[in-house]
């Protein structure tokens, strides 16, 4: 599943691959398969290729479902093209006899992409994705809204939402600082009765501090979770991985819980699992805003 489609198949689903096509192990599940179905997807580098590593491998057997002619020749050609809007199609191919299922050797060939994307992962984006799981497993019904932050991209690589339109951010591609706190604020108008947690960081937050007031006037339903690493982590490694002298990355974030007060939010330092899993059952028992400031060293 892409960053957009996790969700489709829940957490635990035998057949799913909640992990990015841009690691070696789903690459390798794509080339090996005879047959490929692409629903509704660009193919894409900003998914299929977000490290421009090298082109994804062109499938044996290519088809592809897509709402635009154009779109439908672009990154790979099909063998065949079904042109539709995706749910309609794949509603009508399933109208169809397709067989007797044979899923033995799918749930195998699965479970060895997952563990394999899982295994190439770092132990710290591991750790943010089982960071992830919990605020998931806690509040299964929320919609996670992301900046770009470290816990974001560590889902985006590898995270099992649990149901779709769960899970959506800004950290593909260019990415954008400072989307997470308004587009968590549009979320919640969407879906007035749902959670929303949104994921930001002490560094992209400031880039859209002014909408911290927004939540408060809708009467929102939202955890700002802010991840508090004292800077822009992200580049501080891109840096140091080319050579480069980290610079204008480590920022003294402000005290966000007097930030938080002045909007007359609720504030609460999470330094541990433990403390995450009770912060979010306060958070979950009544409708209101609450800055989750988390120490990020505990758990990079």
């Amino acid at each position: 599943m892409t960053v957009n489609a996790r969700g489709l198949l829940p957490p635990g689903h035998p057949l799913a691959v909640p992990m990015s096509p841009s690691l070696d192990p789903v690459r390798a599940l794509v080339a090996g398969a005879d047959v490929v179905l692409a629903v509704g997807t660009e193919l894409g580098p900003t998914d299929y290729d977000m490290y421009s590593v090298s082109d994804f491998p062109q499938p044996h057997h290519l088809i592809r479902i897509d709402l635009d002619a154009a779109q439908m020749k672009r990154n790979a050609r099909p063998e065949l093209a079904m042109l539709g809007d995706a749910r309609a199609t794949v509603a009508a191919l399933l109208a169809h006899d397709l067989g007797a299922p044979r899923p033995e050797r799918g749930t195998a060939r699965a479970a060895q992409a997952c563990n394999g994307a899982l295994a190439a992962l770092s132990p710290a984006y591991r750790r943010e994705i089982g960071f992830l799981e919990v605020i998931r497993d806690a509040l299964p019904e929320a919609i996670l809204v992301g900046d770009s932050t470290q816990p974001v991209y560590a889902g985006n690589l590898g995270f099992a939402a649990q149901r779709p339109g769960s899970w959506f951010n800004s950290a593909t591609g260019y990415g954008t600082l400072g989307y997470a706190l308004p587009a968590s604020t549009g979320a919640g108008l969407a879906a007035p009765d749902r959670p929303v947690v949104c994921l930001t960081g002490d560094g992209g937050i400031q880039f859209s501090l002014g909408e911290l007031a927004v939540p408060r006037d809708v009467d929102a339903w939202t955890a700002i979770v802010v991840w508090n690493n004292s800077g822009y982590r992200e580049i501080r490694h891109s840096m140091i991985a080319v050579d480069i002298e980290p610079e204008g990355v480590d920022v003294r974030p402000p005290d966000f819980a007097h930030i938080a007060r002045a909007y007359g939010y609720g504030h609460c330092v999470v330094d541990s699992l433990p403390a995450l899993t009770a912060a979010l059952a306060q958070f979950r028992a009544r409708r209101q805003v609450v800055v989750l400031e988390v120490r990020a060293e505990v758990f990079e």
